[in-house]
């Protein structure tokens, strides 16, 4: 099988555990006796380990080889899934949740590197995609299995088997791997510390941290926005979640397709202004679905093409701990901003989430016009 296709079905199965603990959350909470707020700490657990596993990727990546490091995270991952598929006790549930952040930072981070050097930013687009892909179908096979009569634990059984088989599928092609990885251009990796002095790294660690906060903002809170300032329906709140996320994963399809073509800089140029037109129109509550859509679709190709970008930005000796440094603040930013916009609004009120996001956007736009640009 190709590379590539691999590292499809690979970002696909870094997406299909991500939102199962939220989804499954109403099954989950009775079974265990904990309050709500577990839900946090579940999430907590898997940031820690998310963003662990990136700060160390560069050194993994060195010690282990992009191959075996990619098999050994997604059976960390399949362990997790498997582990908390047999309904251990709370601590239990909640370590695994730690050993599945560590093994899908390690994977992101490794495939990142391995593709911003190998493939093009209309590939890291689509791979990215596959994740949006995997995001939908995680949820989607539980409440089946729910429907059909089964228990919670069979959506985690589930996808521990599918992420057991990717890790079996990596480790009979590590070779090709590393064949294929990157081994320092000529000269050793740059160490951490020498990275951070690097002003353009610092920039695109704050881009990625912000984005992936606007990003996880905008889809957690599109319901509330949408159910607590506009008076619509709970249906219709989930159905805004869905269309944020669904345009987002089409969007990165799409404007794959065309990123290569009008040039990788200039489409981000473009393309940020138009996420603040897309939150000032949903902060007008005027046509809110379409906002959201637009907003998204803007968004879509910042992270997988910021990504792409990176060895020819920064240098191939960089690349390594700039990519592990930007999926740990990416992970951040999605731990720490939606919560927030949550504190905002239990002070301010539902109505300015919107504003906060449109806020954001002006922010990101003028950070990815900051970023000069990057050699073809």
């Amino acid at each position: 099988m190709p590379l590539l296709a691999l590292a499809f079905l690979a970002f696909i199965g870094l997406g299909l555990p991500d939102p199962l603990p939220g989804s499954l959350w109403p099954e989950l909470q009775p079974h265990f006796g904990v309050a709500n707020a577990g839900l946090g700490l579940v999430l907590a657990a898997n940031a820690t380990g998310y963003i662990t596993a990136g700060l160390l990727a560069a050194r993994l990546i060195r010690g282990l080889g992009i191959g075996l490091l990619l098999s050994v995270s997604l059976a960390a991952t399949a362990t997790a899934a498997l582990g908390q598929g047999l309904a251990p006790p709370w601590w239990g549930f909640v370590a695994l949740a730690v050993l599945a952040g560590v093994g899908g930072g390690a994977v992101d981070a490794a495939l990142n590197l391995f593709a911003a050097h190998r493939f093009r930013p209309r590939h890291l687009n689509w791979l990215h995609g596959c994740w949006g892909i995997g995001a939908t179908l995680g949820p989607l096979a539980a409440a089946l299995l729910l429907a059909g009569g089964f228990g919670w634990q069979a959506g985690y059984l589930v996808v521990g088997a599918v992420l057991a088989a990717l890790s079996l599928a990596f480790g009979l092609t590590r070779r090709r791997w590393d064949a294929g990885a990157h081994q320092g251009g000529g000269g050793a990796d740059l160490s951490a510390l020498a990275v951070l002095r690097h002003p353009v790294a610092r920039l695109q660690i704050v881009i990625f941290f912000l984005y992936t906060g606007i990003e996880a903002g905008a889809g957690q809170w599109a319901a509330t926005i949408l159910t607590a300032a506009r008076g619509a329906t709970a249906a219709e709140g989930a159905a805004a979640a869905t269309t944020f996320f669904a345009a987002l994963t089409l969007g990165r399809i799409g404007l794959g397709f065309v990123v290569d073509r009008v040039g990788a800089d200039l489409l981000l140029r473009l393309l940020t202004p138009v996420t603040v037109l897309g939150a000032l129109l949903l902060a007008s509550g005027w046509a809110d679905f379409p906002a959201l859509g637009l907003m998204a679709l803007a968004l879509a190709p910042i992270y997988p093409t910021v990504m792409a970008r990176t060895p020819s930005r920064l240098g191939v000796q960089a690349a390594a701990q700039a990519v592990g440094f930007q999926v740990s603040a990416a992970m951040l930013g999605v731990a720490v901003v939606p919560a927030l916009l949550g504190l905002a609004a239990d002070l301010a009120g539902a109505r300015i989430l919107p504003w906060l996001l449109a806020l954001g956007c002006v922010g990101l736009s003028a950070l990815i016009w900051r970023l000069p640009a990057a050699k073809e």
